[in-house]
C-alpha cells in the first residue's frame, strides 16, 4: 500500500494466523512494513497507527520472497560446494602428484650438485695437500742443504782457529811479525769461502 491509500481493513490479513501478536494492539502480525522492515498488525497500518502512510505488504508475500532468496542462496552454495568437491577430486590429486614429482626432481638435483661439489672439494683438497707436501719437502731439503753448508763453514772456521792457535803457540815474536800479512791474507780468504 502507498502513503495516500487507506490501510487494510481491520481483522486478519492474508496468510495463515501467526502466533505472535502486536504488543501495541494485541492483533496478529499479518502485515510487513517495508519502511520499518518489520512485521506489523492491521491496526498499525490504519490512520493513527505508527506505520500509517508507509509501504505495507502482506507478511506472507514478504516471507515467500525471503524463502525464494534463501532457496537461491542454497542453490548457489550447493553449486560452490559441487565446484569445490570436483576441484578436490580432480585437480588437487594432480597438483599433489606434480608437487611430489617436483620435490623428487629437486632432491635429485640437490644430491647431484652436492655430489659434484663434494668431488670438486675432494679433488681440490688432494691438490692442495700435494702442494703443501711439496712445499714441506722443498723446505726440508733447503734446511738439509743449509745444515751441510753451515757444518762445512764451522769445520773451516775450526780449522782456521786451530791453525791460528798453533801459530801463536809455536811461532816466536819475530816470525810472527814477518808473517803477519801472509797469515791474515791466507786466513781471511778461508773465512770468506
Amino acid at each position: 500500500m502507498s502513503a495516500g491509500s487507506a490501510g487494510p481493513a481491520p481483522g486478519p490479513g492474508p496468510g495463515p494466523e501467526p502466533g505472535p501478536l502486536c504488543p501495541e494492539h494485541g492483533q496478529a502480525l499479518t502485515w510487513f512494513c517495508c519502511s520499518d522492515r518489520r512485521p506489523v498488525c492491521a491496526a498499525c497500518t490504519e490512520p493513527g497507527g505508527r506505520c500509517r502512510g508507509h509501504r505495507i505488504r502482506p507478511a506472507g508475500e514478504r516471507a515467500e520472497e525471503l524463502r525464494n532468496k534463501i532457496v537461491d542462496q542454497c542453490e548457489r552454495l550447493q553449486l560452490q560446494s559441487a565446484g569445490i568437491t570436483k576441484y578436490m577430486a580432480e585437480v588437487l590429486p594432480g597438483k599433489n602428484q606434480r608437487a611430489v614429482s617436483m620435490a623428487s626432481a629437486a632432491r635429485e638435483l640437490v644430491i647431484q650438485r652436492l655430489g659434484l661439489v663434494r668431488t670438486l672439494c675432494e679433488t681440490e683438497e688432494q691438490r692442495l695437500l700435494e702442494r703443501v707436501h711439496g712445499e714441506e719437502e722443498r723446505a726440508h731439503q733447503s734446511i738439509l742443504t743449509q745444515r751441510v753448508h753451515w757444518t762445512e763453514a764451522l769445520q773451516k772456521l775450526d780449522t782456521i782457529r786451530t791453525s791460528l792457535v798453533d801459530m801463536l803457540t809455536h811461532t816466536d815474536d819475530l816470525q810472527l811479525i814477518q808473517k803477519e800479512q801472509e797469515i791474515f791474507e791466507r786466513h781471511r780468504g778461508c773465512a770468506h769461502r
